[in-house]
């Protein structure tokens, strides 16, 4: 985390998370890959474990694509300002969030991990700055789900989760718009 005099906090991308990252979507694209040419050998349907496979591949080898480009993204994966957030840090990223726009902030789990949930008042308007069809529809999945479109994750960032959270907050405090 570098914080300038003008109490800018950039947190850069993590390089090391994104290795492991890379290496297990490797893994799970290498597992899918051996469940089509393999089917027969689970007792379940070679059908249900053709599918899984393909799958895996199709997801994991997104995960590959989207992690691999990140690994050469020279921009920081997150930063705290005067005038909101900008997250750069995964595929579903919003980019810019005036603390304006932020209404409240919440922690949820899902499968272990934790996600910072930002509450906006243009919901409609962060669903459809997503960049295609997929983000568009995380984005509107956790609205259903968790109350916002917009979910943070310190997964590639080079901080924990706990202080990437008390800089938000603290950000969206000092600005004078937190409720």
């Amino acid at each position: 985390m570098n914080q300038d005099a003008n109490g800018i906090n950039e947190i850069p991308l993590s390089k090391i998370k994104m290795i492991m990252l890379l290496i297990g979507s490797v893994l799970f694209v290498a597992a899918g890959i051996w469940f089509i040419k393999n089917p027969e050998i689970f007792r379940r349907s070679p059908t249900l474990i053709t599918i899984i496979g393909y799958l895996s591949i199709v997801f994991f080898g997104i995960g590959v694509l989207f992690i691999v480009n990140k690994l050469f993204d020279t921009r920081p994966g997150f930063v705290i300002d005067a005038n909101g957030i900008v997250d750069n840090s995964s595929m579903f990223s919003v980019g810019f969030i005036p603390w304006a726009d932020i209404t409240g902030l919440s922690i949820i789990h899902v499968n272990r991990q934790k996600l910072i949930m930002v509450k906006v008042e243009d919901v409609e308007g962060y669903i459809h700055r997503q960049p295609n069809a997929l983000a568009r529809r995380t984005a509107s999945m956790n609205y259903r789900m968790y109350g916002s479109p917009v979910s943070i994750s310190a997964v590639t960032l080079k901080c924990s989760f706990e202080d990437l959270y008390r800089m938000i907050d603290n950000g969206w405090k000092a600005s004078g718009f937190a409720k």
